[in-house]
């Protein structure tokens, strides 16, 4: 067979490229609020501005976009190469983004950048679900904690070099270091062969010792897969949740200097990603054992009743406590749906139905970047952040209806 000719440490060393590459893309997504208020002031707009937000909008949708694209590429032809590919693009984003002397110029800079954040995104996700069906949530938890807390380490030094050098060397320092590393490494960045299982691993026997674990025995093509409506109800429950926590990122600071919490704010944003990063490996964990279901109805309404709280924050620790609880149960949708996905329509076209499902997060960017923008100028904090929490609890209450889907009858 020929899983007796990889090497044990093989998926390991694709595990550790895949988690470095997140962490250096991460910084498009949970870096933004740091450079919005230089931004505002470079550009003469309002911080809280939608024009100024719509940066933010394009990243969420063509991430999305190119990741479903990429990872179709990817089952077909492996995702080495394209990866490498990603590395150049999401370098050039950011360094062209530091030239950007308009609005129009940044969302062109920070929209080619975005486009080599969803291929390192997708590849890396989907080498968790392809190298690791015995521990699927797991490995798909520790992969996007690279994304969740990569600019973690990476924001501090981002804030220092605004503060010292302005946002255009940021930009540019950052850049050329993302063009390196994520060139460089993206190279070990491979999928097993069509089919391979870890060695000693048998599907049945695991289902046997985790009877919440279920695992399709048919690989849904993408048309198969959105037929069913269990994928209806995952994609809907990923719009859901993912436009209630990406309103909370992309306005943080934002929102804290409106509660009076300024200072508290910047702390937050330096911190959400750390809470972030280990809610997905967390939450991955857990729903190796309690399933993926109970485990999205477990930390999506948790996270939701946490939005809501924040308008009751009575001072700056308990606003800072209330966000970083809101990371750490919001971000386990990013390792629970690639294993759901994985899970309920197998991993042989995981790169493509993944992708596909993943553009949810694009149309939750939408809401999060634009619209909640207008609700927080039109109705104000408080009703916003209700409106988010509300979201973040259907979405937890739709996933607890989910089932494994029947093969199509002409399989």
């Amino acid at each position: 067979m020929e899983q007796v000719s990889i090497s044990k440490y093989r998926r390991w060393i694709v595990v550790l490229a895949a988690v470095i590459t997140m962490a250096f893309v991460s910084v498009y997504e949970y870096s933004w609020s740091l450079y919005v208020v230089p931004l505002s002031k470079a550009f003469h707009v309002p911080s809280t501005s939608a024009a100024l937000s719509l940066t933010y909008t394009i990243y969420i949708v063509i991430q999305a976009l190119s990741m479903w694209l990429s990872g179709r590429y990817a089952d077909k032809h492996g995702p080495k190469y394209i990866a490498m590919v990603a590395g150049i693009l999401t370098g050039l984003g950011y360094i062209g983004s530091a030239y950007a002397n308009s609005l129009s110029m940044l969302y062109l800079t920070y929209g080619i950048g975005s486009i080599g954040v969803g291929i390192i995104y997708g590849t890396a996700i989907n080498a968790a679900i392809k190298w690791f069906p015995d521990i699927r949530g797991t490995v798909s938890g520790l992969i996007v904690l690279g994304f969740g807390s990569g600019s973690f380490a990476i924001s501090p030094l981002i804030n220092y070099i605004i503060h010292q050098y302005g946002y255009q060397s940021a930009f540019l320092y950052i850049g050329i270091v993302q063009l390196i590393v994520i060139t460089s490494l993206a190279y070990f960045l491979e999928y097993p062969p069509s089919g391979w299982q870890p060695p000693g691993w048998n599907p049945e026997e695991a289902e046997k010792k985790r009877k919440l674990i279920k695992r399709s025995a048919h690989d849904f093509t993408f048309s198969e897969m959105v037929k069913t409506w269990q994928w209806w109800v995952i994609y809907i429950s990923f719009i859901l949740i993912a436009g209630a926590g990406l309103s909370i990122i992309g306005h943080l600071v934002s929102y804290g200097a409106t509660l009076g919490f300024a200072i508290a704010a910047v702390i937050a944003v330096y911190l959400f990603p750390l809470a972030n990063g280990l809610g997905r490996l967390f939450a991955g964990w857990v729903s190796d054992i309690i399933g993926r279901p109970y485990s999205m109805l477990a930390f999506f309404v948790i996270s939701g009743l946490s939005m809501i709280a924040v308008r009751y924050s009575g001072n700056s620790d308990v606003f800072v406590l209330l966000i970083i609880l809101i990371a750490f149960t919001w971000g386990p949708l990013f390792s629970l749906f690639p294993s759901a996905v994985g899970d309920y329509f197998g991993p042989k076209y995981s790169g493509g139905n993944y992708g596909f499902t993943y553009t949810a997060k694009a149309i939750g960017g939408i809401f999060a970047g634009y619209g909640a923008a207008v609700l927080f100028t039109d109705i104000g904090i408080g009703s916003t952040l209700l409106i988010t929490g509300l979201m973040a609890i259907i979405a937890g209450l739709l996933a607890i209806t989910l089932r494994m889907p029947k093969a199509p009858k002409s399989s």
